[in-house]
């Protein structure tokens, strides 16, 4: 059986504390995830496993400010530049939109100069959810709620005496919502990134500035989010700024511990680029087949802006492997 990392108290800003299982773990990991995935979807295209529902996505534009901090000009952020994005939004876990879940924004900017640590070249990808952090606070719990999922027995899995995980229920009911529409909440990275080449840490969170909010829908339907985004779009752009947010305390900020957020008045988060997507089909049968069949990994990443953190090392494997998996069963 997995067991539980320990960690140091004598952290150091931006310091990982890897404990050489990550590898190991990614890939029983893996097992796990592929056998309930096909178990799910045992012919034909495979969901993922999160982010599970595409709301749609979006061309764009992601255009690097000029007057941010000088140490956030790092990467990406060194000079001031309008760069092409692709975003992809979608429910976590649900596929009827007027059940409360959580939702999740992956872009992609293109054009990026530099090599990434793992990837295609020119690309730069980010992962949000729409909740500032995670209910398991280290891969091995992660592990845990997976495999209790598939073994139906998600009670004792957070009520178990022994081992109880009343704090990851209480994050994934404080998550879960239901928004007017996609466009109108914020997003947040959860887990800690490198920025430039230094000890710098940094979380990542989007967050609206459209001059349009949507109004409460007349009906809570399975597809009333799509329909939000289309009305936004019809009446004025879409507009949100991209924020940093520098780890500024080893201890109250730790990269180990995703159930911890970072607290912003203590470190606020800071503009550094701005997102915009116009008027665009987004729904027709190419497009969410397009979208669909899009992958992201928070490794295809400049050096500058390298994930850190235990999470973050197993994500590499399970994403890219996943994303294969797909590609694959949807070729059936």
């Amino acid at each position: 059986m997995l067991g539980y990392a320990s960690f140091s108290d004598a952290q150091q800003l931006g310091q990982e504390s890897l404990q050489g299982n990550e590898q190991q773990l990614a890939q029983e990991m893996l097992k796990l995830i592929t056998q309930v995935s096909l178990e799910r979807d045992p012919s034909g295209p495979v969901k993922r496993l999160n982010q599970v529902k595409t709301q749609g996505c979006f061309n764009g534009s992601f255009t690097v400010r000029n007057d941010i901090p000088e140490h956030f000009k790092q990467g990406l952020f060194a000079h001031a530049r309008r760069y092409p994005v692709y975003a992809r939004f979608a429910n976590a876990s649900t596929m009827d939109d007027s059940e409360k879940d959580l939702r999740g924004l992956s872009l992609r900017v293109f054009d990026v100069q530099g090599l990434p640590v793992w990837g295609v070249q020119g690309r730069q990808d980010f992962l949000m959810n729409s909740y500032p952090v995670l209910f398991a606070q280290s891969p091995e719990v992660f592990y845990q709620f997976i495999q209790a999922q598939h073994d139906d027995g998600l009670v004792g899995f957070f009520l178990n005496p022994f081992d109880s995980h009343l704090k990851a229920l209480r994050i994934l009911l404080q998550a879960r919502e239901r928004p007017n529409s996609v466009f109108d909440i914020r997003y947040w990275s959860t887990t800690a990134y490198r920025l430039g080449r230094d000890e710098l840490a940094v979380k990542y969170s989007v967050k609206p500035c459209s001059d349009y909010t949507s109004s409460e829908p007349n009906e809570y339907s399975a597809d009333y989010l799509r329909q939000a985004m289309k009305k936004h779009l019809t009446k004025t752009p879409v507009c949100f700024e991209f924020m940093l947010q520098q780890q500024s305390d080893a201890t109250a900020m730790p990269i180990e511990d995703a159930t911890v957020e970072w607290d912003e008045e203590v470190s606020p988060f800071v503009t550094v680029a701005d997102i915009e997507f116009t008027q665009q089909d987004f729904s027709s049968d190419e497009a969410l087949s397009r979208c669909e069949n899009a992958s992201f990994n928070p490794w295809q990443s400049l050096a500058e802006h390298r994930p850190l953190g235990r999470i973050n090392q197993v994500r590499k494997l399970i994403y890219q492997q996943m994303a294969a998996l797909r590609r694959a069963r949807s070729n059936l």
